[in-house]
């Protein structure tokens, strides 16, 4: 397993399958990255796994844009799911389409999932997302019917829009048996301005969970977030925000769409291209490209950043 030069394993690798995205979230980060051409065949996306699993990555995430949107998605799962030290495979998806893909993914492979979901309110859905709850909640549904579990629900938590609506969420992932996270908006991809108006810190909300939860622990191998016990259905909160301990703790790579490894989503300016990147079979410039990634990662927020 890879060592950073600020010490950190590096075993979490998050692919990005498409920057392409049927919905118009407008808080979107589109993890780090502009909407680019996809360039990453199945094969292509096989090898660069297994180069990353022999030098100690043992989790993939798949995510987009919208990842669903691929019609190879299931042959993607199904091939990262045959690699050799690969532990757990798991996907972020908006769920408009989840509802027919569920069962496929999870023969596939896939083992868990994570949904954004900014809103249980159907007019407020709407006006974030330019899209439709009800298919959204079928998906959440089916994907624990199929056993994608567990299902976490992501509340990005947006300040006089949805910050009200913490207990519907919470009764929500009790009824469906999944479980809620609650992030706080991140300043990437984002007008300024529209970061400004909607960002609000978690503190008020962990305030009240702390009064809700039977108990509450920390997930130290996660940036040390809170997690809260609400009489079995479980929310964690997630602060990336100024957040030293978000960065000290990170284990994460990126793959671009695009064929580029990414040490950082707070930054776009030290990615790594792979040479030649659909020369799927060209494992010493993958590896190449991989060790000068890792040797480029350092923790973006100080008192951590070099």
């Amino acid at each position: 397993m890879l060592i950073d030069p600020c010490g950190r394993l590096t075993y979490n690798l998050r692919v990005s399958v498409t920057s392409k995205c049927n919905l118009h979230c407008i808080f979107c980060h589109k993890e780090g990255n502009d909407v680019i051409s996809d360039r990453l065949t199945p094969k292509a996306i096989e090898e660069i796994v297994k180069i990353t699993a022999s030098y100690g990555v043992r989790k993939v995430k798949i995510t987009g844009g919208e990842p669903l949107l691929r019609k190879d998605i299931v042959e993607i799962v199904n091939r990262i799911a045959s690699i050799q030290g690969i532990q757990d495979i798991s996907m972020v998806t908006n769920a408009s389409l989840l509802e027919t893909f569920a069962e496929p993914l999870k023969r596939a492979g896939l083992r868990r999932i994570n949904i954004n979901l900014p809103s249980l309110d159907p007019e407020k859905y709407h006006e974030l997302t330019k899209g439709k709850l009800e298919p959204v909640l079928r998906g959440v549904r089916s994907a624990v019917r199929h056993g994608l579990i567990p299902a976490k629900i992501n509340m990005v938590l947006l300040k006089d829009v949805n910050d009200d609506e913490l207990d519907d969420y919470i009764n929500f992932a009790r009824e469906v048996s999944a479980q809620v996270q609650v992030i706080e908006l991140e300043p990437i991809k984002i007008r300024s301005n529209l970061y400004d108006k909607m960002h609000i810190e978690p503190d008020s909300i962990e305030r009240v969970l702390e009064n809700k939860a039977l108990r509450s622990w920390v997930r130290e191998s996660m940036q040390n977030r809170r997690v809260y016990d609400l009489n079995g259905t479980i929310v964690e909160v997630v602060h990336p925000v100024d957040n030293t301990e978000f960065c000290a703790f990170c284990n994460r790579i990126r793959l671009t769409n695009d064929g580029a490894f990414k040490p950082c989503l707070m930054r776009d300016d030290n990615n790594v291209y792979i040479d030649n990147v659909m020369d799927e079979y060209n494992g010493s410039k993958i590896l190449k490209a991989y060790l000068k990634s890792v040797m480029s990662r350092e923790p973006y927020f100080k008192p951590y950043k070099q």
